[in-house]
């Protein structure tokens, strides 16, 4: 008499079925493309080769600031999923351009300051410090507040901590967040503004977040684009961007749980 299947068996069965379906599937997988916003860079990079090998499909990201993918989507632009605030996709729906009933939650990030790797780390624990910090600081490299999020809020912050006149001369403006970045990792700013999730890397690291009198959370949503043709698949991408495994890689990259 043939013995039941244990349970370790059929795991590693029912992963080869997969593995075979994927494979064969693969050949005619649909190609799709994503618009996400910079501060999703980190964790889309390992996320996405990981859903292309699971799922045999290609996956093209497109990364911009937010309020430019509302505009390119407003023009027409084709894409099949966007990973946006939940403002700008409630903004998107008015408009008919995201599938109904498609939206998920995806993580939510805070804001904080951002100095060169090594750099002595300032005091922002409370809003005082964060003031003095602000005001000793020699140069504060910001993202554009016409098309940054954290650009625009750090214009109104310094408004609410009453310092916006010593404090915007030594604000250099750059069209991106990464520039922005960039011009700490040069020397060219002792600090930068910009949501965590971009804060580490090879020349520049997180100083903190934001006091909580001071906090800004971001939240981001994926939802499918009405001008798209792949829905099925675009179902499945935002289904993983969801999943506990997406989370892990999420939470190491300085997100939290939407």
């Amino acid at each position: 008499m043939q013995r039941p299947m244990s349970a370790r068996a059929a795991k590693v069965s029912i992963a080869a079925v997969v593995v075979f379906l994927t494979a064969v599937g693969g050949v005619h997988a649909a190609e799709l493309t994503l618009l996400s916003p910079q501060a999703m860079k980190p964790a889309l990079s390992e996320l996405i080769p990981q859903f292309e090998r699971i799922s045999g499909r290609k996956i093209t990201v497109v990364y911009a600031a937010g309020s430019i993918h509302v505009k390119n989507i407003q023009d027409e632009q084709t894409a099949d999923v966007a990973i946006l605030s939940p403002d700008q996709i409630e903004e998107l729906q008015e408009s008919n351009k995201i599938v109904e009933d498609s939206v998920t939650r995806i993580a939510k990030a805070e804001l904080g300051l951002i100095v060169r790797k090594g750099a002595p780390k300032p005091d922002m624990g409370t809003v005082r410090t964060l003031r003095h910090t602000l005001l000793a600081a020699t140069a504060i490299a910001l993202g554009d507040p016409d098309n940054s999020v954290s650009g625009e809020y750090f214009t109104e912050l310094i408004e609410r901590l009453q310092i916006a006149d010593a404090v915007k001369p030594k604000i250099k403006t750059f069209a991106t967040a990464p520039e922005a970045l960039q011009a700490v990792a040069n020397g060219e700013a002792d600090l930068a503004v910009g949501v965590v999730s971009t804060a580490n890397g090879p020349e520049t690291e997180l100083a903190g977040v934001l006091p909580a009198q001071a906090k800004k959370i971001n939240s981001y949503s994926a939802g499918i684009l009405t001008g798209g043709h792949q829905t099925q698949a675009a179902k499945e991408l935002i289904a993983f961007l969801a999943s506990s495994t997406a989370l892990k890689v999420l939470k190491s990259k300085g997100f939290v749980a939407p």
